[in-house]
């Protein structure tokens, strides 16, 4: 019962996340704002085209939504770090659990 409370409160975390970061209407951070139209520019080949004002990096037009197998191959991917990163942490709790028990039998003598 335990188990399934965890997943109930991480599933309802998870969606008020969804809900506030990605369905909000106004800007994120700085760099994400909806950029307002520019007049196109001839592209001559001689040289790239530099960032606007106050961006450090030049942006890339997103055209169009994510189709449906990307974002399942996003939920994988996310899934598979999340396992990953909890096999990671049981093993480094493990491990240092094994090299305390070690320190305290080499302390007391046994």
């Amino acid at each position: 019962m335990r188990y399934l409370a965890v997943l109930l409160v991480s599933l309802v975390v998870g969606a008020v996340v969804y809900v506030v970061s990605l369905r909000s209407e106004e800007p994120v951070a700085v760099g994400f704002e909806p950029s307002e139209p520019t007049p196109e520019s001839p592209a001559t080949g001689t040289e790239p085209p530099r960032p606007r004002p106050g961006y450090t990096y030049l942006q890339v037009p997103v055209v169009g939504r994510p189709s449906p197998a990307e974002r399942l191959q996003g939920l994988l991917g996310s899934l598979a770090l999340v396992v990953m990163g909890a096999a990671a942490l049981a093993f480094a709790l493990w491990a240092l659990g094994a090299l305390i028990a070690r320190m305290i039998r080499s302390y007391l003598g046994s």
